[in-house]
């Protein structure tokens, strides 16, 4: 299983994905990597971070409520998301 890294760009852009994503971005960026990061913050991440993988999510996206209450607060079931596309 690969780690998801946390890269600054030569070019300041702040992104991450496995090792190879990475490293294959800043080569079509036609840049290179200035620095691996260790030890941020995940809210950092999430506001300051380019996703660049190809995984089928994000590892550090926000997690959404999935239940859905009426103004009483009993419970009506599970909240469906329509895609925005």
């Amino acid at each position: 299983m690969s780690t998801t890294e946390l890269a600054r760009l030569d070019n300041c852009e702040l992104v991450y994905g496995t090792y190879e994503e990475v490293e294959n971005y800043a080569e079509e960026q036609d840049t290179c990597v200035d620095k691996y990061l260790n030890h941020v913050n995940p809210s950092t991440v999430q506001k300051a971070f380019k996703y660049i993988g190809d995984g089928l999510c994000d590892p550090y996206s926000i997690a959404k409520p999935i239940y859905k209450f009426d103004e009483e607060g009993k419970y009506e079931g599970l909240r469906v998301f329509k895609e925005k596309f």
